[in-house]
């Protein structure tokens, strides 16, 4: 759809190499766990998606209200293992 043209995205780590394939303008950010380019932004994977609604939380509702929503789903950001 174009989308992506001349943007930065992420994409889970399976596809990094099918995104950059599919449009070689697209600047695909391979170690970031999102990526927030204004009005489109991209995650790479479940838990980084999390991470990206959590930023767009704390983009639209304030710090605060991003870390009570962070509580109330009991999201730990450090991995367990």
């Amino acid at each position: 759809a174009g989308l992506l043209r001349n943007r930065p995205a992420a994409t889970h780590w399976v596809a990094l190499d099918l995104l950059a394939e599919t449009d070689p303008t697209i600047d695909v950010r391979r170690d970031e766990r999102y990526v927030d380019d204004g009005d489109i932004v991209t995650s790479a994977g479940v838990s980084a998606g999390i991470d990206m609604a959590l930023h767009l939380v704390r983009r639209l509702a304030g710090e605060q209200r991003a870390r009570e929503v962070r509580r109330g789903i009991q999201y730990d950001p450090a991995p367990p293992v």
